[in-house]
């Protein structure tokens, strides 16, 4: 039975000559976070901080 070939044999894909960029690059972000989040702390946004409040009021029993 012959089997199906998506790729040939003799491909040749040169992404792994930038395996050691993007692991330096990757660290950089993360080590970039980690920073930030205890220089600045967690922006917990509108929900924590304020919003809008709607009050009702009735006379009576509804």
């Amino acid at each position: 039975m012959r089997h199906l070939k998506l790729i040939p044999d003799d491909t040749k894909i040169s992404f792994t000559r930038w395996r050691y960029v993007a692991v330096g690059l990757s660290l950089a972000v993360m080590i970039a976070a980690v920073v930030l989040l205890f220089a600045r702390g967690l922006n917990f946004g509108i929900d924590f901080e304020g919003g809008i409040l709607i009050e009702i009021a009735t006379e009576g029993p509804c």
